[in-house]
């Protein structure tokens, strides 16, 4: 189905679930393939957990399972299932363990002995099976913890971990000390973030502990994480005592430190920090990231070193860019004098006019205003989102829409609606409405539907449309794996269905997934974010805003959050076109390859 906003079904009589089958099946026949399996006997559906046909196999097993809730299967079955359980076939010897298993003829002691076995697989599941009650015994929550410490098998200590979430604190401890100390499982792609996921609580619980083990730890995942998790625990003196103690985790702790601090303003450096930090900045492997966390807690030495360092010409390119970044999340002053001169810089451009969003300084705006013409596509986008973001630059804004030294045509939908929000009631009387369509709806669908013709829309310059696409679309949707990710990726779309375009582009706020509802927080020092919200805790919300990084927001810095009903993209977009652009960029969105410009 390609309608990926899922407002519609497009297969009535079939729903959305479709049957994949091979053009040429491989199974083959057999005696009894078609039979009931419901009215076979214990010891013949027993026998099925060794059949090629892994359907037949799964389905016996519930069959086998619920006749077990209602008296004991037969022990002829039993013994089949033992049989066949002590064989060589790994496959066949897991049917007939999960199948002993779901027919409560699994003990405990078997499951223990199965901790033992050769077979990896046989040892995982005989760690799921123990643990999935939440009631293993003492016996068995100490093999684990050995088992964590000593067994090779990646496939054992994934199942470990997962097992994690259904023991004890005090085994859970045990349990992770063992598993954090693999170095075989530090480029895992899951086992850390397993051992994490059961490991948050236990730091969060005792703080000490939990950084004391993550610090020695193997994986440098859960020396950052755990770092972080401090930050947010106001455990700040705790975490830089052990940055200075366990040197082998260092580079990842301060990873976290950086994460945890993004977008507090509310925190100042724990006493013990300036000693550490005297430290670290003097050495090779610690010293930029010490810099950033001590830039991060307002240090005006690091703010210095940062300008030094925008200033240079001769310094590597991201490093300036991170400096910039930097300091301008700290809204430092000492940039307001100097972001004027690096806007000249090409490499710079971008970076400059996202960080004069940061401060309400006016003569940036006029300053963007006044070379407006001289910016490529890419840094007018961008011009216009930092204009639109505070009541100073956006009435700046707003009056050079009225005396046309921007034209409309030039502002996006989403600049459009950010700017009602800024300036009021003052940005309509020069835009005109915005916040609704005027007039009839369906008179914009039969006046749309008579110009997208096919005859009309295979003649229209594909290369036109993608520009438009890129000038009012990209910003939000992805689109041959170019653009924004605010609205849905609309790749993979029903974007050849005329209707289906229509349906989105004349009335975008018909229905909104949650993921992509628009978010209006304006901040305390007045400046105003548009996008969505992609991550939330007690502390700090983090924002995905169009044309920019993801930003982390301090509640205690927040004035207003409201949730609008509207999608980001108003109503009546296709009336600031042509006939002509409104045919390239339909031309385009259909299009089943991409054009180069």
């Amino acid at each position: 189905d390609a309608d990926i906003c899922g407002k519609e079904v497009l297969n009535k009589e079939t729903g959305r679930i479709f049957r994949i089958s091979p053009t040429n099946s491989l199974a083959e026949n057999w005696d009894g393939r078609f039979d009931d399996l419901n009215e076979l006997s214990d010891l013949e559906l027993a026998a099925l957990q060794s059949s090629k046909s892994d359907w037949h196999a799964r389905r016996a097993r519930v069959i086998l399972q619920n006749r077990a809730t209602k008296k004991a299967i037969s022990p002829e079955a039993i013994e089949s299932l033992k049989s066949l359980y002590e064989g060589r076939n790994a496959d066949h010897r897991l049917r007939a363990m999960w199948s002993l298993h779901v027919t409560q003829n699994m003990t405990e002691q078997d499951l223990i002995n199965a901790l033992s076995d050769k077979d990896e697989y046989v040892r995982a599941w005989a760690i799921q099976m123990l643990c999935e009650d939440m009631n293993a015994s003492k016996t068995v929550l100490t093999k684990l913890a050995a088992m964590s410490q000593s067994d090779g098998s990646a496939v054992v200590r994934l199942y470990l971990a997962a097992a994690l979430q259904r023991v004890p604190d005090d085994s859970k401890w045990n349990i992770t000390e063992g598993l954090i100390g693999q170095n075989d499982d530090v480029d895992d792609h899951n086992i850390p973030k397993m051992i994490w996921f059961a490991m948050e609580g236990l730091v969060q619980q005792n703080p000490g502990k939990g950084m004391a083990m993550a610090a020695t730890s193997a994986i440098p995942m859960i020396a950052e994480f755990s770092a972080r998790r401090l930050v947010d625990a106001d455990e700040l003196e705790m975490l830089v005592d052990n940055l200075n103690q366990r040197p082998s985790q260092t580079k990842s702790m301060l990873a976290g430190m950086i994460a945890g601090l993004e977008g507090r303003s509310d925190l100042k450096a724990p006493t013990n920090w300036k000693a550490v930090y005297e430290k670290l900045k003097s050495s090779r492997d610690f010293s930029e990231a010490a810099l950033e966390v001590a830039q991060l807690f307002g240090d005006t030495e690091a703010a210095q070193r940062y300008l030094s360092l925008l200033k240079n010409t001769g310094s590597n390119l991201d490093d300036r860019k991170d400096a910039l970044k930097s300091l301008a999340s700290k809204k430092r002053k000492e940039l307001i004098p100097i972001l004027p001169s690096i806007l000249k810089e090409a490499d710079l451009k971008l970076d400059v006019i996202r960080a004069m969003a940061a401060f309400e300084h006016e003569p940036f705006g006029q300053s963007l205003l006044e070379n407006f013409e001289d910016l490529n596509n890419l840094e007018k986008g961008e011009a216009l989102q930092t204009l639109s973001s505070r009541t100073v630059y956006g009435r700046l804004l707003t009056q050079a829409i009225r005396d046309e030294h921007i034209k409309k045509s030039e502002v996006p939908a989403y600049v459009a609606r950010q700017l009602r929000r800024v300036v009021g009631n003052g940005f309509v009387e020069v835009w005109g409405p915005i916040d609704q369509l005027t007039g009839d709806k369906s008179l914009a669908y039969r006046r749309y539907r008579h110009l997208l013709n096919e005859p009309a829309l295979a003649k229209s310059d594909l290369k036109n449309g993608k520009r438009l696409f890129e000038s009012t679309c990209s910003a939000c949707h992805t689109m041959y794996n170019k653009g924004g990710n605010i609205g849905p990726d609309i790749t993979g779309s029903n974007r050849t269905n005329v209707e289906y375009l229509l349906s989105n582009l004349i009335e975008p706020s018909g229905e909104i997934q949650d993921d992509y509802k628009m978010e209006v927080v304006t901040s305390r020092d007045g400046r105003t974010y548009i996008g969505n919200i992609i991550a939330e805790n007690n502390r700090q919300i983090t924002m995905r805003v169009i044309g920019q990084d993801e930003m982390v927001l301090n509640k205690s810095d927040i004035q207003s959050q409201e949730t609008s009903a509207n999608s980001m993209m108003p109503e009546g977009l296709l009336e600031t076109m042509t006939d002509q652009e409104v045919l390239d960029l339909v031309a385009y969105l259909k299009s089943a390859e991409d054009v180069s410009l």
